[in-house]
This record gives structure tokens, sequence and C-alpha cells, in this order.
């Protein structure tokens, strides 16, 4: 009895109990791993949460209005985390889809799935070289040499050269996000060149089980800023020597190294089980090796030498997507004649909605290949997001082309074409 007056006399005790009870279900969880367990310790938990709220009517019932308000905020706390916790992962409820219906008197596409695409004969020579470095047993010497000295001549000699090999090369994607320009490498997955969320590739992408598990992003910023830079980020200048900071991520050695070469700077981001960064090495080496020989003849006709093999297709202009579910890939194939910038608009076709512009915009941009002939067309893929509407109430939605010329002309748009899609399900 006197531990039942001191339990419910108490301002604190009944939430520690509970507390208490919770964490060491959490942990049996984790070491354990027995789901029977797990139960129990729950049902346990659940008695004393129903503790606090007797606690609570029981000192109301007594009078004493701040131990019953002290043990009553506890729960009151814990079904306000429940509620944020619903709220964010919970069904958006935007309703958008409900009522919309799809009309059958226009051709309608629908998204392609990457898995049903066969494996290509070409093969990503930057992906071969990381790939390999990955096989090699490290060691643990974490000393990088910052060495790029054709980036710098390239870009100081042939800007336009340079920035138009990355814009028709599909390896790269050279883009604006938050109003800077990017190139960020894009890697072959199955069939297709393949640009993933802000451009991090692990062996999860590349379907392969039996791979060493790693993570990788190469990226180039042209605005005089990093895409990303961290209190673990390890800066250096061209031409120098550095150990880079090492840190632990997805229970990998982690890295991340941002070099400035001259007015550029160049990120390799770096996850791999050993503590040599022989993959931040070999992306560095590789960047020199792709871009030396356009530096030792920066025309046109070299370009079309050295990107990847059929980077450039003689066919009509198309747009095609890849995805469910509110998430998509879009494959454009254009060429609108002169340097610049295409990106997506979308519509929901019956009343004409505006999908997700500003978003839109911001990740399917990109600056595409282009030259006088018109018969020839350049490859652009990105990867985005449509947030109206939810799963399983697909409706219909334009695409349209847009390009932005580089000579301020204004945009036009370039293609259009409708598919059935979902909306990404909050």
């Amino acid at each position: 009895m006197k531990f039942f007056k001191k339990y419910f006399d108490s301002y604190w005790i009944p939430f520690a109990f509970y507390i208490i009870v919770l964490l060491a279900g959490m942990l049996c969880g984790m070491v354990f791993r027995s789901m029977y367990l797990v139960l129990v310790m729950q049902a346990v938990n659940m008695f004393f949460f129903a503790g606090m709220i007797a606690a609570s009517i029981w000192n109301f019932r007594k009078k004493r209005w701040k131990k019953g308000i002290s043990n009553l905020i506890f729960p009151l706390l814990n079904f306000g985390m429940i509620f944020i916790v619903l709220s964010m992962f919970g069904h958006s409820g935007d309703k958008f889809a409900d009522n919309l219906v799809i009309p059958d008197n226009i051709d309608i596409a629908e998204p392609g799935n990457w898995n049903n695409s066969p494996e290509s004969k070409e093969q990503d020579a930057y992906q071969k070289d990381i790939l390999d470095a990955l096989n090699i047993a490290g060691s643990d010497d974490v000393l990088i040499r910052a060495n790029l000295p054709s980036l710098i001549k390239l870009n100081q000699n042939a800007p336009d050269i340079f920035k138009r090999y990355l814009a028709v090369s599909p390896a790269w994607r050279l883009y604006q996000e938050r109003g800077k320009l990017f190139a960020t490498r894009r890697w072959m997955i199955g069939s297709q060149w393949r640009y993933t969320l802000h451009g991090y590739y692990t062996r999860f992408e590349l379907f392969d089980k039996d791979m060493p598990d790693f993570q990788n992003r190469f990226c180039i910023g042209f605005s005089g800023k990093p895409w990303h830079e961290a209190s673990r980020t390890t800066f250096l200048k061209e031409g120098q020597s550095a150990k880079l900071i090492l840190s632990k991520g997805n229970q990998m050695n982690e890295s991340h190294c941002v070099i400035n070469a001259d007015s550029l700077f160049v990120e390799v981001f770096e996850q791999s089980k050993f503590k040599e960064r022989r993959l931040t090495k070999s992306a560095l080496a590789y960047l020199e090796k792709e871009l030396n020989p356009l530096l030792e003849q920066p025309t046109w006709g070299k370009i079309k030498e050295l990107i990847p093999a059929n980077s450039i297709k003689n066919s009509e202009p198309s747009i095609n997507l890849w995805g469910s579910g509110g998430i998509y890939d879009s494959e454009i194939w254009v060429n609108p004649g002169e340097p610049g910038m295409i990106y997506l608009k979308a519509f929901e076709v019956t009343k004409n909605t505006r999908l997700s512009a500003e978003e839109l915009k911001e990740s399917s941009n990109e600056w595409i290949g282009w030259s006088e002939d018109y018969n020839e067309v350049f490859f652009s893929n990105t990867n985005f997001m449509i947030y109206e509407g939810d799963w399983s109430k697909p409706y219909a939605a334009r695409f349209e082309v847009w390009f932005v010329p580089d000579s301020k002309a204004p945009e036009r748009k370039l293609m259009e074409r409708v598919f059935k899609i979902e909306g990404w399900q909050r």
C-alpha cells in the first residue's frame, strides 16, 4: 500500500515508470530481436501509460490540482508526439484527384518501368573505374592529391566548349539548383543513363547484391559555391595534398572532399568500407583522363568523338516517363538548335491546373546538347516528384518541354505529351 500511495501522490513517479519500461522495450527489440518479448513489453508499457491517467484522475478527485496536471501533461505530450508522427507519415488527404476523370478522347501514354529495360552493351567508363577501385583492398592512408590541371585550363581557355561537352554527354547533367550552376555525374543503370535523387549512387541502384556497399557522388560547381558543405568536409585547393576527414555513414567510412580549382568547385562524396579514399582518387583521375583530349582539341568535332556511344540519335524529338506513385524519371530527346536550358511544365488535362510548378522546374531543368542539324536529337534525364494527388488515384497530365535560350530570347515550348500519372502520397 505504501508503494501505491507514493505512486499516486508523486509528481514524477508515474511518468518515470512509463519511460523506463518504454526504453526497456526498445532495448529488448534491438538486442534480443524477439517479437514476443517486444509485445510483452508493449503491454506492460500500456499498463504504466494507464497508470499516468489514473494518477491524474486520483489527484484531481483529491483536489490536488498541480499534481493532477503534472500527471496529465505527460500523456498529452505523448499523444502530441503520436499526432506529429502521423501527420508526417500519414495520408496527404489533398483530395486533388478524387473527382478527376481520365478523358477517353485523347492519346494518353503510361509511364514505363525501369526494371523492364534490357541490359545495354554500352559501358559507363567512369562507373567501371569506380567499381574496379571498390574491388581492390584499401589501406589506411587517407591522403589525396588534388591534381586537376586539364579541368582548369579547359574552363579558362574554352569555357563554351567545356559546357557544351557537359550538355551533350549523357554521362553528365548540367543544371541549375538554388540559382547556381552545377554538373553532376550520371551513371548507366541497365540500358539507361539515369540521374538518381541528387546524383547519389549505391550498389542498390545497380541491383547487385554481391557488390560491396558504397555510395558515390561526383559534382562540379560553376557558380563559386559547392553543392554541399558541412563541418566534416575537407577543403583544399588544386595542387594541394590533404588527409581527408573521415566520419561514419551507413556503417562505412565517409568523406566529403571539395577542391577549389580556380573558379570551379569539384566535390567527391564517398562511403566505402576501407579508409583509403580509392573512389575519390579514381573519380579525380578519371576527370583528368576524360577532359585532357578535349583540352588538346577543343572543337565540336572532338566532342562528338569523346561522348559515349549513342549520345546523339537521328530521330524525331520524344518524351517518355518512367516510374509510378508520384516519383518519375523523364527521358527526353530533342534539339533546340542553340545553347540553352530545357525544363518541364505539367498540367492536369481536364482543368488545366499547373502541377508542382516551382518544384518541377527546379528538379527537371538541364542544359541540353544542340546542333544545326535538326535530324540530330540529344538526351536529357531527370528525377522529379508530382505532389498533387494520391496513390491509386490516377489522372491525366500533360507534360510540356520548355526551352530557355542562353541568348536571352523568349522561352518557347518544344513538345508535349499526355501521361496517366499518380501524385505522391505523403
